[in-house]
């Protein structure tokens, strides 16, 4: 028997657990499923707290002792029941459907390591007829999840990992329908923050008085730029299968839902308390300001404008796999796929372009190369990385001169940098509105992420390139 009073230490600890779930006063039982005596499937619900009545998934193991442990790298009888296909019944009369690629493996199926790393999801390792495959299960029952759905529409592209099932959780009581796990084949690779790391890290010892940044960039990139270039033309044959499997928008983008949106998130914002310089923070205010009302200008009598289409989502760049081939080009696979809406005939498909992909491409290679730019600056100066970031952002007035021009050559250097990538990646800078427009909302969606979740630091990267829509030359890129 499965009690309630089990769940909060079950819960509470876990690693992966929300602030707003794990301030649940206290967890019940939704209901369960038993796919082997030992595998138990629990849907649990939140009572009391800012996260009430949300509901959880969360795959456990039954000890001998009869006490509940979270199944790590296990669930080996949930993943045969994917393979054969079937429905299970749960405790209050709901059901799990399983589903079956035709093209899934048959064999006998065995757990692997697997060092998944912090996920707000599961994942575990599997080994199907000698080849590797990835189990994954989502931990927020009431969150909409499509990953499922797009790998198998996905499938045979060789853009994604090849989908080999799925399942799902219909609820006893409304009878809708809920994502909870996925199988799919192992994609091998690192994500491409990996190479570009090691490319960055080893142009620091490069960087000497006298060699304009400019110059010293290119060549110390060159051996990676076919392969960036490779990357950003596999990101625009990603996007054009992801726009012909999934079917195009009836309509454009909704600039005219977006434009308020953004304009409220900003003025939210704008008297918000962020502990950063205080001269910074009003100038980047002040040019986000500028940029919202140029937009405004631009595309304020439109309802819609073109460049709507299904996108990945929330490509971060570990998202992006590479993995060395023979010939030294990369075989490239992208993970994690989080298409905001489906179908292509249903709300909210429209409102979601596949330049959110590069902007957040572009918007995580601005986090990397400042933090990268704010450690290696701190190490020459003996100082911490949260003075040097600050320091690019305002200045460093309190420093001496000698230490402001380190600081200095070292930030216009990863900028430089950053710059080059993004070019090989995405291509030539452009000015359009819509980039501009979702590069805005995301920057604003992670300068809040980053207020209210108190991390000055990475604020501070925000308001860096908050300036830079004050710039006179485009600085957002992007491959169509």
């Amino acid at each position: 028997m499965i009690r309630d009073e089990h769940l909060g230490p079950l819960l509470r600890a876990a690693p992966w657990m929300p602030r707003d779930l794990r301030a649940a006063h206290r967890y019940e039982l939704a209901d369960h499923a038993e796919p082997a005596p030992n595998e138990v499937l629990l849907v649990v619900r939140a009572v009391g707290g800012p996260a009430a009545g949300q509901r959880i998934f969360v795959p456990v193991r039954r000890e001998p002792s009869g006490g509940l442990t979270e199944a790590h790298n296990d669930g080996l009888a949930t993943v045969r029941r994917v393979l054969t296909g079937a429905r299970l019944r749960t405790a209050r009369g709901g059901h799990v459907d399983f589903r079956r690629a035709p093209a899934a493996p048959a064999g006998e199926v065995r757990g692997l390591p697997f060092d998944q790393g912090w996920s707000s999801n599961a994942l575990s390792l599997m080994e199907i007829d000698d080849s590797p495959y990835v189990h994954k299960t989502y931990r927020r029952l009431d969150e909409t999840i499509h990953e499922p759905d797009v790998l198998r529409l996905m499938s045979g592209t060789g853009r994604t990992p090849e989908w080999a099932g799925d399942y799902t959780y219909t609820d006893p009581g409304l009878g809708t329908r809920h994502p909870v796990g996925v199988l799919y084949r192992h994609a091998p690779g690192q994500g491409i923050d990996a190479p570009l790391r090691a490319n960055l890290r080893s142009l620091w010892p490069r960087l000497r008085n006298g060699i304009p940044p400019e110059q010293l960039v290119r060549v110390h990139l060159r051996p990676l730029e076919p392969r960036l270039r490779a990357a950003g033309r596999f990101l625009s044959a990603f996007h054009h299968d992801l726009s012909v499997r999934l079917g195009g928008p009836p309509t454009g983008y909704p600039v005219a839902e977006a434009l308020p949106q953004a304009a409220a998130q900003l003025q939210r914002l704008a008297v918000a308390d962020i502990p950063l310089p205080p001269a910074a923070r009003s100038a980047a205010f002040d040019a986000l300001r500028a940029e919202l009302d140029r937009l405004y200008t631009e595309l304020g009598d439109r309802a819609t404008v073109p460049g709507a289409g299904p996108c990945h989502g929330d490509l971060h760049l570990s998202h992006l796999l590479c993995a060395e081939g023979p010939d030294s080009t990369w075989r490239m696979n992208v993970i994690d796929l989080s298409t905001p809406a489906l179908p292509s005939d249903g709300a909210g498909y429209a409102a979601q372009s596949p330049l959110q992909d590069l902007v957040a491409v572009q918007r995580a290679l601005e986090y990397f190369a400042a933090d990268e730019a704010a450690f290696e600056s701190a190490r020459r100066l003996g100082l911490d990385a949260d003075t040097t970031m600050n320091g690019s952002l305002d200045g460093a007035p309190g420093l001496p001169g000698d230490q402001r021009d380190v600081l200095d050559a070292v930030f216009r250097t990863a900028d430089t940098w950053r710059e080059r990538v993004l070019h090989l990646l995405l291509g030539p800078a452009s000015g359009s509105p819509l980039r501009r427009l979702l590069y805005l909302r995301r920057l604003l969606h992670e300068l809040g992420y980053n207020h209210d979740h108190a991390r000055p630091y990475h604020a501070a990267i925000d308001l860096r390139h908050a300036l830079a829509p004050a710039s006179p030359t485009p600085t957002l890129h992007a491959r169509t």
